[in-house]
């Protein structure tokens, strides 16, 4: 069964699907599949110019990120000067139940068209949903100002801005992300 999505696909040039533990990326030049176990990725494999390369989780690279309530371990896969030229993938998981995501990075409260991001959930605990909130705009540009309801194991579109992750009381979220990173300036680390 094919992963469903929590919000409309806004996407120009990124192609996102997944099933069975799986998730499919691409572009024009790469793409990318993402091996899901535990609730966690296992593996990554990064396909571009005939050359591929894979990454595992313990070859990621690990940070901290937020105090209490936003605090969250944040893992990066396909990284600055790594086998990915634009793909940027990773998984950032909520240290509590019940936990916020906190504010995005710098470069991406300067709203520009281009950006193109989605979130794939991994959620447990009660009603297995959380809030996502997207203040900002799509990558055509246009506005957007909304919350909405994502569910276990289902995409989202991010718009560049203000986009925090909020889980129910008793859920623990953790969503791997992928960015198309068009510009040295929107690195994350």
């Amino acid at each position: 069964m094919s992963y469903k999505w929590s919000n409309k696909k806004k996407l120009d040039s990124l192609s996102v699907s997944g099933r069975d533990s799986v998730l499919y990326l691409s572009t024009e030049n790469e793409e990318v599949e993402i091996y899901i176990k535990d609730n966690d990725i296992n593996t990554v494999v990064h396909r571009s110019n005939g050359i591929e390369n894979t990454i595992t989780n313990s070859q990621s690279h690990h940070i901290v990120v937020g105090e209490e309530n936003t605090r969250r371990d944040v893992y990066h896969y396909l990284k600055p000067n790594g086998p990915a030229k634009e793909f940027r993938v990773g998984i950032t998981k909520h240290s509590s139940k019940g936990s916020w995501s906190s504010l995005p990075h710098e470069f991406e409260l300067n709203l520009e068209s281009g950006f193109e991001e989605v979130f794939f959930y991994l959620i447990e605990g009660q009603k297995k949903r959380a809030i996502q909130v997207g203040e900002g705009v799509w990558c055509d540009n246009s506005a957007v100002s909304a919350c909405w309801f994502v569910y276990d194991r289902s995409f989202s579109t991010i718009p560049m801005g203000y986009h925090p992750v909020a889980a129910e009381p008793g859920t623990q979220v953790s969503y791997i992300w992928a960015y198309l990173c068009k510009k040295t300036s929107w690195e994350k680390i």
